[in-house]
């Protein structure tokens, strides 16, 4: 990928992260967001959008790629995937990797697509922490420990 489309990718995680929803909106909430760039050269953003049941949660990995499918797009080539300071507090920067609800998406997308999705990982300040390719991650457990 391209340096200037992944540092566009990654400032539009970081927007995601911005505009997350949490419930409560506080600003030290932990926070997540991803971004997609698509086949076409567009890139989706969004954050989690929280729900009070817990189980109807979106992801921001989900939410984005709900997002980007509501705009009748869904061969991703690349996710990026940051957090707030609060976010890698959690678990440190294994925070933003994937769950297996959110690789599970990704991969439903490279069954009908046979694109090996990248999968970039940054910090809060946009600084590429991992990369990544779909199929070298499946069976790996989350947390990442």
């Amino acid at each position: 990928m391209y340096n200037k489309i992944e540092k566009k990718l990654i400032q539009a995680a970081m927007e995601g992260v911005k505009n997350a929803f949490t419930g409560k909106n506080k600003p030290k909430d932990v926070r997540f967001g991803a971004a997609v760039l698509t086949k076409k050269g567009n890139i989706y953003f969004s954050g989690q959008y929280y729900s009070d049941t817990y189980s109807l949660t979106l992801h921001a990995e989900q939410a984005v790629l709900a997002y980007a499918a509501a705009h009748g797009e869904y061969d991703i080539v690349a996710i990026a995937i940051t957090g707030n300071g609060s976010a890698g507090g959690i678990r440190g920067d294994d925070s933003i990797y994937p769950c297996h609800m959110c690789k599970q998406l990704l991969w439903e997308s490279y069954i009908r697509s046979k694109r090996n999705t990248e999968i970039i990982l940054a910090d809060e300040k946009g600084n590429v922490i991992e990369r990544l390719k779909l199929l070298d991650i499946m069976n790996h457990a989350w947390p990442k420990g």
